[in-house]
């Protein structure tokens, strides 16, 4: 919901959201203002799916585009410099998984909140949680300082890979403080409807992290070359600019957050109790994955160094089409929690519906794509490396086949979000990523001796079995009786 036309005043009577669960939308109705956007009474879903997706779209394909940049930029320094940036943000997902306990449960409790009508809670909300979300940036930016060394050496990196990790770690670790910062106010706008006020902000940190990179990776315009360190002063800095602009945008700009900065800042256990059930379960999904994740990484950086940024590479260009997934998913988590919030729990499942279909039906294109177009956009990056463009080649034509089923797995996976039921989504998916890519990794990498080709086959075994399995829990509909 951007840009509302009005807010209420303080002597209008707030819809309770008890009142709203028990189904009288009519009452609701009477009572919400306008909005300019998102509209749950006269928008279809349809519209309202486009008017959330298509900012999200913006902003991330950006974001993939740069991160593409990047990886390119570290490329000119060498395959080294490519696989310590790589293996040093997978460590730093650890300290995101953390933190996503903070961002779904936000998403959730204020689009549940929004939709009730009930704008003074969902600025309490946003409220608790940026003070969780700034302690573990905190204490993230701590630990890494200290343990990026050994944290590199446990993943399988080589001495020369070490010493370039251990400096762009640092700069890494310092960014996530005002990273999770940011990332809590786009949650909340998210959840409020508004999300291309974090698109205004994601177009300026993946600009300024664009232009950082040229003058310090490389040392251009007269700027030292600082190799993969330089990606790191640049990723900090950006992140820097972002923290303050979302800061100062979402107070002043006109959404059903601006007052959030009113209120009281102590710890409060009712508002961020409703945060952590429904977000503990998805910081467990995540932590779980990126557990998963880890044993794949390793298995994938024991094949070498230029089989590791061949995997790197990969992942890079195959986020493009990812784009697509996450912007329907996080629209869908949206859409699935304002509806049940307004009443209206059938608008819910055809929101996640209608999202699965649009989802699946563009990341089959863009499968398509990439798997005619691989030889030449891997080759962008590492010129010369025949051996990372023919392995890069091969496991981005593998995963190409599975982008549909990406989609319903980022769509599905978002609606159950949306509607609280977070510990399901966190037992399918550290069932399928442990049974399924986990084994088959080492099976298919150590056992069988099928090289980088096997562990993309065991990723694409676990993308398709997580799909039927968010399907059927789905299917089930136990979501819609979750209260929240």
């Amino acid at each position: 919901m951007d840009n509302p036309s009005e807010l209420p005043a303080e002597d209008e009577p707030i819809v309770d959201s008890q009142e709203v669960e028990s189904g009288d939308s009519a009452a609701v109705a009477a009572k919400r203002p306008r909005f300019k956007g998102l509209d749950l009474e006269n928008h279809t879903i349809e519209q309202n799916l486009w008017i959330l997706a298509g900012p999200l779209i913006a902003e991330r394909l950006l974001q993939s585009v740069v991160d593409a940049a990047d990886m390119a930029m570290c490329g000119r320094v060498g395959a080294a410099a490519v696989t310590a940036v790589g293996l040093s943000n997978q460590i730093s997902m650890i300290a995101t998984g953390f933190f996503d306990a903070i961002r779904v449960g936000t998403t959730s409790i204020v689009a549940r909140r929004i939709g009730a009508g009930n704008y003074e809670d969902a600025q309490r909300t946003l409220r608790q949680s940026l003070l969780i979300a700034a302690a573990i940036g905190v204490v993230a930016f701590l630990v890494f300082s200290v343990y990026s060394g050994n944290a590199l050496r446990l993943m399988g990196a080589e001495q020369d890979v070490i010493n370039q990790g251990v400096r762009y770690f640092w700069w890494k670790g310092l960014s996530l403080v005002f990273e999770f910062v940011t990332m809590t106010f786009a949650a909340s706008l998210r959840g409020s409807g508004n999300t291309r006020l974090p698109m205004y902000v994601g177009v300026v940190v993946n600009l300024l992290n664009l232009a950082g990179n040229y003058l310090l990776i490389g040392g251009n315009l007269g700027f030292p070359a600082f190799g993969a360190e330089g990606a790191g002063i640049a990723t900090a800095f950006a992140r820097f600019v972002g923290m303050g602009m979302i800061v100062v945008l979402t107070g002043a700009g006109d959404t059903p957050l601006k007052g959030w900065l009113k209120g009281s800042f102590k710890p409060d256990r009712e508002a961020l109790g409703a945060v952590m059930k429904v977000g503990l379960p998805a910081s467990g999904e995540r932590l779980t994955l990126r557990g998963a994740q880890i044993l794949y990484t390793r298995a994938v950086s024991s094949l070498g160094t230029n089989a590791y940024a061949a995997h790197q590479i990969a992942l890079r260009l195959e986020s493009i089409s990812l784009t697509i997934g996450f912007s329907f998913g996080a629209a869908t988590t949206t859409l699935v929690g304002q509806y049940l919030g307004y009443g209206d729990p059938a608008k819910s499942e055809e929101a996640a519906r209608k999202a699965q279909k649009i989802a699946s039906f563009a990341m089959g294109c863009a499968g398509v794509v990439l798997f005619l177009a691989a030889p030449a956009i891997v080759r962008l990056f590492v010129p010369g490396n025949e051996e990372v463009t023919r392995l890069g080649s091969t496991v981005l034509r593998i995963v190409a086949v599975a982008q549909p089923f990406m989609g319903i797995n980022h769509v599905l996976a978002g609606g159950l979000r949306g509607a609280g039921d977070t510990k399901w989504v966190m037992y399918i998916t550290g069932a399928s990523s442990w049974a399924a890519r986990v084994s088959l990794s080492y099976l298919f990498v150590m056992g069988m001796r099928m090289g980088l080709p096997g562990a993309w086959y065991a990723m694409v075994t676990d993308l398709i079995l997580r799909s039927i399995l968010f399907m059927w829990r789905f299917k089930a509909g136990h979501w819609k009786e979750i209260s929240v």
